[in-house]
């Protein structure tokens, strides 16, 4: 996502103003957003067809984690007329679960593995009429607190896993102004893997012994508005 003048949230410079539209808003905004996300969860995902392979010819397959939908808000700041800085909060969901019954017997399993993200990002802007887009990159902190569960008939077992680290960000972003709110959208790619732990502190362990890692990397969107939050006139290009 991007910026603050009111728009599609793409990240690039700015080429002018007009009079109408430094009156449409200022130099802050709040932003809220969501879309469709992707992941890599390539760790995970081995275990999840390691699993699948012990019950094969059964009928119970987990399927992998691939994506989620992701949600937010965010501010975006406009100090110069080419430059934006988005500070922005977003959910990722990521998860998958399976229920069935294997010779009679329930089997079920359900893995839950979001993600809440905190990101900065920095970009330069250019601005045609009513459109404004743009580059923009950033870095981001990445906090999990998940669940591994799974249930064998009265049998069950569940863990809780917790994760965090940092990530980064590149995005085109784009917004355009319809009188003074801004529909915003941005499509890049984010870079976030960190170990998973279980309660104790301890790095969870995959079936080959290596430390498993949480993975949210992948094909990041965002769509949403934004509004002035500050009134101010826009920067024009000559500042």
């Amino acid at each position: 996502m991007i910026r603050v003048s009111s728009r599609f949230v793409v990240l690039l410079g700015w080429t002018g103003t007009s009079r109408a539209e430094s009156e449409s808003g200022g130099k802050v905004y709040i932003a809220f957003f969501g879309g469709p996300q992707k992941y890599s969860m390539s760790d995970v995902n081995d275990e999840i067809k390691h699993g699948n392979e012990e019950v094969e010819g059964s009928g119970f397959a987990v399927n992998e984690i691939g994506g989620g939908a992701g949600f937010g808000a965010g501010i975006r700041v406009f100090p110069s007329a080419k430059l934006g800085l988005l500070f922005d909060f977003m959910r990722l969901a990521a998860s998958t679960s399976k229920e069935a019954r294997i010779d009679g017997m329930p089997v079920a399993v359900d893995i839950q593995l979001p993600a809440s993200a905190f990101s900065a990002t920095a970009g330069y802007f250019r601005t045609t009429h009513r459109l404004r887009y743009g580059l923009g990159a950033g870095v981001g902190y990445y906090i999990c607190n998940g669940k591994i569960e799974a249930r064998v008939g009265t049998e069950r077992t569940s863990s809780d896993v917790t994760a965090k680290g940092p990530g980064f960000q590149a995005l085109a972003m784009g917004d355009i102004r319809a009188s003074s709110l801004h529909f915003e959208v941005a499509i890049g790619y984010r870079s976030a893997k960190t170990n998973l732990q279980d309660e104790g502190g301890a790095d969870v362990l995959g079936t080959d012994g290596s430390r498993l890692r949480a993975d949210w990397s992948g094909l990041m969107t965002r769509f949403g508005f934004s509004i002035p939050f500050d009134p101010g006139p826009y920067p024009t290009s000559g500042r």
